[in-house]
Parts: C-alpha cells; structure tokens; sequence
C-alpha cells in the first residue's frame, strides 16, 4: 500500500492486512496492489479522525500492469494517469531474460533499442561511440551518467536489486535537465524487506562455436558466469539490504574477455512515520579487454595485431542519500544528495586515465491541493569534475544551476491537464555558459473508465560532454581534435497517444510520436581525416508506436512495433539519420502449466540505413536483424530454473561497423529467496 504522491507506504502480512500510523489527519489517496490482482486506488480517503477502518477486496487480473510510475512526476501518480508515453519493465522479468545485464532485457521494451551498448528511445540517440547519450539514466531518481563520457555504466547497475525500471518516451527536460533529449530511464530498487530474507542468483552459460572454421580464433569453450548474495531485513526503525557479486567471462571474441565485482548496500531509517533517510551505496570494479573493431571481414572475432592485448581496469561508486518529509496532508518535502565517481585506466595503443565527479544536491517540495491539485517544485545543483591524461581529455569542471515545477489539474472527472517548465544554466571552463529553458504541457483524457487518450509537447536538451568538447587522442587510428565550441543540443517532442484496457485479458496503447532537434553533436571527419564532435545538423523523427499485452488461460502474449522515419537536414538534402532502424518488431509467446513455463521471442530490425561515415565500406555490413530466443523455467520451492537460447539459429549480424552481434548462447540461471 502506498500513499499516492508521497513516499510513504507498508507491506502487508501474508493475511493481506496492513497498518498504517503516524498519519497528519487529513485527507489521501491510497494505492493498494497485489501480484495478480488488479490495482485499487482510493483517491480521497477522510482521515480526520482516527482508527479508520478499510475492508477492500481486489479483483483477479490476468495481466500484470503496473499501479503506481514516480519518474513522470518526480512523485508516485497512478500509470493510467501519465500523459506521457511511459514503460515499465518489472525485475522478475529481467531475471527470467536470464540477462547479464539491465542493457539486454531493455532491447525487449517496444519503443526502446539498443546499439552496440547505447540506449535508444524512439530512435533518439543513434550511435556515438558511447560519448554523449541523449537518454537520460537514474538509479533511484539520481543521475547516473558518468561526468567525463556522460555516458551508462551498464556494469555499475545492481540488476539483482531491481524492482521495476520506467521508461519515459519522449523530452523530459521539463523536470530532469540536461540529458533527458530523448527520454528517462529511472532504475527503481527493492526497499528493505519486513523480514529477514536473503536471495541469491546464479547464472552460468557456454557461447556456440563460430559458425565457419575459418573464424576460430582461440581454444575451447567460451563461458561466461554470474553469481549475486543478497540479504535484506527490517530490525526496530532501521531496513538494510547488503549484497555483492561477481561476473566473469573469456568472451566470445578477442579482447571480449571481463571480471567484475560489484557490492551493494541500501539503509532506510525512519525517524518518524512520516520522515525517513534512505542511504544507498552502489560500487563495482570492472578489468575487460577492449574490442573496439575487427581485424578484418574474414577475421571477424578477432582484433587487428595493433590491439591485441588492450584492456581497461575501471572503478564506479555511487553514494545516494535522500531524506523525506511529509509535514503535513498538503505538503512534503525531499532533499537528496549524491556523488558518482568514475574511474578508468586505458591501455589502448598507449597508456591514459580519468577520474570523473558527479555530485549536487536537489531540494523539492510537494504539494497536495485536494484531489483536484498537486505542484511540485525544486532547485538543483549539479557539478562535474574531470581529472584526466593530457593526451585524452585533460583537467576540466562544470557547473549546472536548476529551477523546476510542475502542476497536475485534474479539470473535470474526465480531463487532467499537466503543465511544467525547468530552467537550467551551465558553463564548463571558462567557455560562455547556455542557459535552457524547457517547458512542458500534457493532457490526458478518459473517454470511459477503461479508455484513455493522452497528449503531451515537451522541450529537451542535452549539454555536450566534457568528453564531446576535449578529447584529444587516437583511437584505432582514428584521431580525435577537441572543439570547445560546441553548444548543446535540443529537441520539441510531441506524441498522441491511445490506452485501451476495455477487456480484462487485453491492453492495447498506441502512440503517434514526432520529434524535432537541432544542433545535433556527431563525430564527423575533415577531409584531412581528422574527427571531432560538432554541431552538424538538424533532424526530424517521426512514427508511430503500438504495444499489445494478452493473457488467456495459460497463454500470455505480448507485442510491440515501432516504425520511424528519422531525417538529417543536410545543405545537399535530407539523409537518413545515421544508426536509426525504420522498422522494429518484437513480440514473445508464454505458456504456464503448474511450475513449468515455457516463451519464445522473436526480435526484427530493418537495416540501418546510414553510418557514420567514419570507416569507408559504410553500411556494406549493416543487415537487417532477426533473432530468436527460448526459454524453459522451473519452479520448485524457493527455487527457480531458467534455461535460455538466445540468438536460436546463430544469426551472424552487425548493428555498426566492424563488430559482430552476439552469437548463440546457452545459460541456465538459478535464483532463490529463503
């Protein structure tokens, strides 16, 4: 049970009663969800007086939708009330995608595609050799993109501890800032658990041999395996879980090796039932071999003789901490407090190292005017510190100064109305600093109780990368020049979209979706052949977007496609965005008997129609891409079994230039709450 718009809510004993104390008298809204129920809202519960009663009886529901979404609003809000396109992938599922990591099971989410590591919402963000995503990723509301790359360290998110990540399609500039281009992924992790519990998760698998002999590169089995301990429990005020793990593999491919180890901690001490402090530290090292492009066409698994033996030992370390208040039924109150560190030390033709800092506080207030009302407002500083070699990217800082709000109106029984405006100031160095002013407006609209229709034009940026401005290195043969005047990047988003829950068994959504950037930064050579990052171009995306979820029996179905038409304004004519799929299918078949469970997935993307223009041959070995992937799972006790294919039928393909996907693969994953 939670209390809508606040942090606060109880878990349920295995009767289904909860209590909740502590209360200021007033009036609230109630979200009470069950796995396998449907969810009950209650949104204007009279608790002017005391020892309130409630005797609620959920209904079964086949399918599995989520209840309550906090990163639209920065605050919990009911799903069906978002105006904005929004996703949620749960935790289980990531663990029954036997997935190595968060970067993998996001690839099934429609609207959401991955390019060789980089995170693409509705085509947002293409390719940029991992510099600069124009999504935005959170781990518990905190930024998590690096200060020197700003890019995702998909090895420093803890995927054992997920509870549910949301997607937000589309510019979230209006509340989140910098980054938030083309949309938000917000990683939400479990709380303490009410009683003691420890959980592990084991995964373990074998890489298929290469499909021709001539590509054999190394001898025996190519392994990889996985294994996380966590234990969790509440004792008096204070909730704590404590977890750590360890990943290794020698790769499928040259270089393609990786150790990681990773340790974990979340604290939640609530000083009053309506004021609590959540501490999470989050902290992984990672030594891999770094496979940047192939030898040759006939060679494709291995690395050319220049870079054999490249490596990078890296370190992560986030260290959150967010105090909560609800002063009173109208108001509540958040301050939070973070630091990321990044580190890294190449060995990559030549010797060089960074050492990154993210750290800022934010200060925001709730409000909650009645049913009809609610505002959030804050203030925002975040700081970037970068400590490199001289021969990458070099000393540097950055300054981001933020003011935000939004509103929420319910107008009428059936139309809500969402408005919201952020202002940003950032400076790096000593060059000019940009300010950015990015609104927001959103309408959502209920034709019945089960039929929805929403709006939403929202504004986004995102301020180029320290590395964007300063790099100055080679990279497999490739030189790289600084340009410090760069400026940022911005887009207008606009989407229509359509929520259909008319039948019990059935979700149906839909979205027509249209975006619109200028200043985009890509990496461009000269005709000297010299690259650097730079304000190319203009470009326009647009398409339309449709998920379906079905559960009949012991049938669950589910489907999504997403078409885009992605332009680049050129002075010679319009081009296609580079590293942009037109179309993108994916859609998976499960059945349940008992503790036996069974699902195939089928994954399609059309050609890429455009690279970079770094490497001659093009698009000459971009393909369309077709994949498959079974599953069988098995639940016996505490324990659960998954044996998973992935890539069924050994389909060889590349998604950029001079890297194969990933091959075949076996694995077997293991999980267990006691």
């Amino acid at each position: 049970m939670v209390v809508l718009g606040t942090e606060l809510g109880v878990e349920s004993g295995e009767d289904g009663e909860f209590r909740l104390a502590g209360l200021p008298l007033g009036r609230y809204g109630l979200s009470i969800s069950m796995l396998g129920y449907a969810a009950y809202f209650e949104k204007n519960l009279n608790l002017e007086i005391t020892g309130i009663h409630l005797d609620i009886g959920l209904l079964p529901s086949p399918l599995e939708l989520p209840a309550l979404i906090v990163s639209a609003t920065k605050r919990p809000r009911s799903f069906v009330d978002a105006s904005t396109s929004v996703a949620v992938l749960g935790g289980d599922e990531i663990l029954e995608h036997n997935s190595v990591s968060l970067d993998e099971s996001l690839d099934y989410v429609p609207g959401v595609h991955m390019v060789s590591g980089q995170v693409n919402i509705r085509g947002s963000s293409g390719f940029s050799r991992g510099i600069g995503s124009r999504v935005l990723m959170l781990l518990d509301g905190f930024p998590a993109l690096s200060a020197d790359n700003a890019d995702v360290k998909w090895d420093a998110i803890p995927v054992d501890q997920i509870e549910r990540v949301e997607i937000i399609k589309g510019a979230g500039s209006a509340l989140y800032g910098t980054g938030a281009l083309g949309g938000i992924v917000n990683v939400i992790t479990r709380n303490p658990s009410a009683r003691p519990e420890t959980r592990f998760r084991i995964l373990a698998g074998v890489y298929s041999d290469p499909v021709h002999p001539e590509w054999e590169w190394a001898s025996g089995k190519r392994l990889f395996e996985n294994l996380d301990v966590t234990h969790s429990s509440t004792s008096g005020k204070l909730g704590y879980i404590l977890g750590l793990g360890q990943k290794w593999t020698n790769g499928f491919k040259e270089n393609g090796w990786h150790r990681r180890y990773k340790g974990y901690g979340k604290f939640k001490y609530a000083f009053t039932p309506t004021s609590n402090l959540t501490a999470t530290l989050n902290w992984a090292r990672d030594d891999h071999g770094v496979f940047v492009q192939w030898k040759d066409r006939n060679e494709p698994l291995e690395v050319p003789l220049s870079s054999k033996g490249d490596k990078t030992v890296s370190g992560k370390l986030h260290l959150n901490l967010s105090y909560y208040l609800l002063a009173s039924p109208v108001i509540g109150y958040r301050v939070r407090s973070f630091l990321y560190r990044t580190e890294f030390n190449n060995r990559v033709g030549g010797a060089t190292s960074s050492a990154a800092y993210k750290f800022g506080q934010e200060f925001q207030t709730d409000l909650q005017k009645g049913e009809d009302l609610s505002l959030t407002a804050g203030l925002e500083w975040i700081a970037d510190r970068v400590d490199s070699s001289p021969t990458l990217f070099g000393r540097h800082s950055g300054l981001n100064l933020a003011a935000y709000m939004q509103a929420e109106l319910l107008a009428t029984n059936k139309l809500g109305i969402s408005a919201g405006w952020r202002f940003d100031r950032y400076r790096t160095d000593d060059r000019p600093a940009e300010i950015q002013f990015s609104p927001r407006l959103g309408l959502t609209y209920k034709m019945t109780p089960t039929n929805s229709l929403r709006t939403t034009l929202g504004w986004g940026f995102r301020g180029p990368s320290i590395a964007e401005i300063y790099t100055n290195a080679t990279f497999s043969a490739v030189p790289i020049a600084p340009n410090t005047d760069l400026v940022a990047e911005r887009s207008l988003s606009y989407e229509i979209g359509l929520n259909n829950r008319s039948l019990s068994w059935l979700r149906l959504d839909a979205a027509v979706f249209w975006s619109r950037y200028r200043d985009l930064v890509e990496a461009r050579p000269d005709v000297t052949g010299v690259v650097s990052f730079r304000n190319v171009s203009k470009g326009r995306i647009s398409g339309v977007e449709a998920s379906l979820v079905a559960s009949w029996r012991i049938l669950d179905f589910d489907a999504g496609y997403t078409f885009m038409d992605a332009k680049e304004n050129l002075p010679s004519g319009d081009q296609p965005l580079p590293y942009r799929h037109r179309h993108i299918s994916s859609s998976g078949l499960k059945a349940r008997l008992g503790a036996i469970s069974s699902e195939c997935r089928f994954t399609y993307k059309s050609k890429i129609e455009k690279a970079s223009g770094l490497f001659p041959e093009g698009t000459r070995d971009l393909i369309p891409v077709y994949l498959i992937d079974l599953s069988f799972g098995y639940k016996i006790g505490h324990l659960d079994f998954t044996l998973k294919v992935h890539n069924l039928t050994e389909y060889n393909y590349a998604r950029v230039e001079r890297n194969l996907g990933t091959p075949r693969r076996f694995s077997i994953g293991i999980s267990g709450t006691y």
